[in-house]
């Protein structure tokens, strides 16, 4: 019975244990998956911040360096064969920022040029043609026949040159923008290694010249001879560095500016014939509406004097027209809103200047005077004497003698007018030496006016007197 409880116990002991619940797998799963993604994101973070510190650390111990060489104090070590380099990798770098730069300038201006052409036509078309036939044009002026009728045939040939002329416009931003923008990120890591280099220089002269001064010590410390070897150690791992990115830089930058100018020579070459294409586009386009109804073969001054020709008098005429003259349209308007007002206006009324003290003698020439505003005569007029009152007054007490009437009072002088002001409705600009020039919604201080606001008033604003037209203000 021993020997077969120890065979059982032996049995259970060396039986694997059950495996653990699916859900507890994939916990465990997950839960290891969490700290290996965050322990990574974690070290990935401090290597960023322990860069930054370096290169913080780096620029300090560089900067005394850069101050000092700035101003002759130290030494400053320089390869002719990189600087030439330098120079010329510089010269393709600007080249291909114009290039760049150009082509959106070109590609962007076609457009414009398209866009307003096509605008243009669209206006003219809508001057043209009225709304729903609102007049025969044709037959009120068949002098501009032709124009009428072309008019349609330019909107439909712009909005075609529009539609010819994108896929070339496309094909600059594909063939042209796009190619040197590429060749821009390249050279853009190209320049982030050029600076990696002089900052290797830096170093490599920073440690020359500590060791260099060390070195011409005559009586050395202890301490001295320690960080003499420890600057022969810092200088020999700068030279190190430097002296393979420069080298490596001395090598690839002839190759890459072969490269370069094999690839850029085929994009500007391109680009000359898309502009060239495009040109010759437009100009067909141009030529094949113009064909059979203008003259283009003439000089610039023939082409001047036709147009002049064709105008024949109708600017004379539209200047001639009263909708331009903008007093006349404001008369009729005051006068519109006095009539529906109730107030009368006289049909021959006219327009009068008052005269105005900075009037010169020339300019009230040919004026007639404004009549006197009402009412000034008895406003300076001082009012009657006190009277007594009757003998038979109620008032009069019984049995005494009635007392004498007091003495007559001083006439009181007479109140000063008070200021009157009126506000602009419309701007107006002075015509002749004494008229008031003031803006829309000034204040303006009424010196003088007469009844009619068909005439001129004289008035004061921002401390110029002068006259102005009544009709062009309203009161206060």
């Amino acid at each position: 019975m021993s020997n077969m409880g120890q065979t059982c116990h032996t049995l259970v002991s060396t039986r694997p244990p059950p495996p653990p619940p699916a859900s507890t797998g994939l916990r465990s799963l997950r839960s290891r998956h969490i700290n290996a993604s965050g322990h990574t994101r974690r070290s990935s973070q401090t290597n960023y911040h322990l860069a930054i510190m370096k290169g913080i650390s780096k620029a300090f111990a560089r900067t005394p360096h850069m101050m000092t060489s700035k101003i002759g104090m130290s030494k400053k070590s320089s390869d002719p064969v990189f600087d030439d380099l330098n120079r010329k990798f510089t010269s393709i770098e600007q080249s291909t920022d114009k290039l760049l730069k150009d082509a959106k300038v070109f590609s962007d201006s076609v457009i414009g040029l398209l866009t307003s052409g096509a605008a243009f036509a669209t206006h003219f078309s809508n001057l043209f043609h009225p709304i729903a036939g609102e007049y025969d044009l044709i037959g009120r002026h068949p002098e501009a026949e032709d124009t009428v009728r072309n008019v349609t045939a330019y909107q439909a040939d712009m909005e075609e040159l529009r539609q010819t002329l994108s896929p070339e416009l496309e094909l600059i931003e594909s063939r042209i923008v796009g190619p040197v923008k590429e060749l821009q990120t390249i050279m853009k890591g190209i320049r982030k290694g050029i600076t990696k280099r002089d900052h290797k220089l830096l170093d490599y002269d920073r440690h020359n010249n500590s060791l260099s001064k060390l070195r011409e010590k005559k009586e050395k410390t202890l301490n001295d001879e320690k960080n003499l070897f420890k600057l022969e150690q810092d200088f020999e791992m700068a030279v190190n560095e430097y002296e393979m990115i420069n080298n490596a830089m001395k090598a690839d930058l002839p190759r890459f500016m072969v490269m370069a100018t094999q690839f850029i020579d085929p994009l500007f070459h391109s680009f000359f014939y898309m502009q060239l294409n495009i040109f010759y586009l437009m100009l067909e386009k141009l030529q094949q509406f113009a064909s059979g109804k203008y003259e283009t073969s003439g000089t610039v001054e023939d082409i001047e004097n036709t147009y002049h020709t064709r105008t024949t008098d109708a600017v004379e005429r539209i200047e001639g027209l009263q909708i331009t003259k903008r007093v006349v349209s404001t008369a009729r308007m005051v006068q519109n809103n006095r009539l529906a007002s109730g107030g009368s206006l006289s049909a021959g009324s006219s327009m009068r200047r008052a005269p105005s003290a900075s009037s010169t003698m020339s300019s009230l020439a040919g004026k007639k005077a404004p009549p006197p505003p009402p009412g000034a005569a008895s406003m300076s007029a001082a009012p009657p004497p006190y009277t007594p009152p009757a003998a038979n007054s109620k008032v009069s007490v019984v049995g005494k003698k009635a007392p004498p009437p007091p003495p007559p009072l001083k006439p009181k002088p007479s109140a000063a007018p008070p200021v009157q002001y009126v506000v602009a409705l419309y701007d107006f600009v002075a015509q002749a030496d004494g008229d008031l020039s003031f803006r829309v919604g000034d204040r303006i201080e009424v010196v003088e006016r007469t009844a009619s606001a068909e005439d001129w008033w004289t008035g004061r604003v921002n401390g110029q007197q002068g006259v102005f037209p009544g009709n062009y203000v309203q009161d206060a």
